[in-house]
């Protein structure tokens, strides 16, 4: 063996350096109400990402916690906790309310004003700076407050001045060949008016927007004037509807939120060159859960990509079947919105106050893609046999692909006539 040694040295020499690749975890809305609440995240999403040893970077999207601003020393000490660098940007729930809400003044302070408008004291001398930007991996990461208050409680979404004229200085010291992340909580696509944003944003041609705050998932590009394409990354809730639902083996609830997709997180690989892939991690299940596969109407079916882009394209492989088969994708709701509808239903009155009850709305996904075979007879005998049976799922997109495995179920959802 020490013969060919020096070989190997100088053929190890020779081989290329592997790429360099920056991990980052994009995480949104733990939105802990409560000591209870925190432990749910502290059992879950927290835990699992302290447990990760992969990622070079975590940002937090906003709606650390929901109203009670006491609530974020202990998050703090549980985001320290965590096995790599972190970054947060404020949310709508992260401010001091000085009023009374759920009869408790919820400022740390306990001041009870109810003409004072709410601040981010507590959340500036707990968390840190709420516009801030660092360079990491070759890849700028802009982080910044984008909840414009208006009144003493009420919000929108948007920029002050002071804060567009910092923006249009850090892009413009940006390298043109630099991705610049630009991550807020309200989805610049909600803006109540963005023409001049829009503007600034555009003098930069290499831009990815993630965002949280919609508790629901979606991926979509946004073509701003001048012809560039940005793409916004609506990135869900750790916590999900609001940590509601019936509660998985270890007590977590499942809250499933109203796009259909189970609590979660994306991973992104950025490349040397700043290019970048998505994956999209379902909390405390196995990272080979990405989709789901319904049965419905008898006739039809449903593929619900969990992170999936508007852009994607989806094939399934049925038992019985040869081949792939194309799935184009439908504005519809998800079946798992027609599940929580219809267990809502069982529950006794009042519902809402029960803890397993989830606020759903059969609201059209972004993420659904559907196929009736009512008019090709093998394919439909195929889809009737499937139920319980494992299908394959095969997804593709500019940023993100995979291909995985999913058991057939039968959807309870009303009928989707012409589908």
């Amino acid at each position: 063996m020490k013969k060919y040694l020096p070989f190997l040295l100088l053929l190890a020499a020779t081989l290329p350096l592997p790429a360099q690749r920056l991990r980052v975890a994009f995480v949104g809305d733990p939105q802990v109400d409560n000591e209870t609440e925190l432990a749910y995240a502290r059992r879950s999403v927290y835990r699992e990402l302290r447990e990760r040893k992969d990622l070079d970077l975590t940002v937090f999207l906003g709606d650390l916690a929901n109203d009670d601003v006491a609530l974020l020393a202990p998050t703090r000490a549980t985001l320290d906790s965590l096995s790599c660098p972190w970054a947060c940007v404020p949310g709508n729930h992260d401010r001091d309310f000085y009023g009374l809400k759920k009869g408790r003044a919820v400022s740390v302070d306990r001041t009870v004003d109810e003409k004072r408008p709410r601040d981010m004291a507590t959340y500036t001398r707990v968390i840190g700076a709420p516009d801030t930007t660092f360079v990491r991996g070759g890849v700028r990461f802009i982080l910044m407050d984008d909840v414009r208050l208006l009144g003493t409680a009420g919000y929108e979404g948007g920029f002050r001045e002071d804060q567009k004229a910092w923006l249009r200085e850090t892009l413009a010291a940006t390298p043109a060949d630099m991705l610049a992340v630009l991550c807020a909580h309200i989805p610049f696509s909600e803006f109540a008016a963005k023409d001049s944003l829009e503007a600034i944003l555009s003098v930069h041609p290499r831009l990815l927007m993630m965002c949280g705050h919609t508790h629901t998932m979606a991926r979509h590009t946004l073509v701003l004037p001048g012809g560039l394409a940005v793409e916004e990354v609506l990135a869900g809730a750790a916590c999900g509807s609001w940590w509601r639902g019936v509660p998985d083996r270890h007590g977590i609830p499942a809250a499933t939120q109203n796009c259909g997709a189970p609590r979660c997180y994306y991973l992104a690989d950025f490349a040397a060159d700043g290019s970048y892939r998505f994956d999209y991690k379902v909390i405390g299940a196995s990272s080979r859960e990405k989709a789901s596969a319904w049965i419905a109407d008898t006739t039809r079916l449903v593929i619900n990509v969990y992170g999936g882009s508007v852009d994607g394209e989806v094939a399934v492989k049925i038992p019985g079947c040869r081949g792939w088969h194309r799935v184009p994708r439908r504005s519809e709701p998800a079946p798992e919105a027609y599940v929580v509808v219809h267990f809502n239903q069982t529950l006794e009155k009042p519902r809402s106050r029960n803890p397993l009850y989830i606020p759903m709305r059969t609201a059209d996904s972004p993420h659904i893609w559907a196929v009736n075979w009512a008019n090709d007879p093998s394919l439909l005998k195929a889809l009737q046999r499937a139920e319980g049976r494992t299908v394959r799922i095969r997804y593709r997109d500019a940023a993100m692909s995979f291909t995985t495995r999913a058991k057939v179920q039968l959807s309870p959802g009303r009928r989707q006539k012409g589908r």
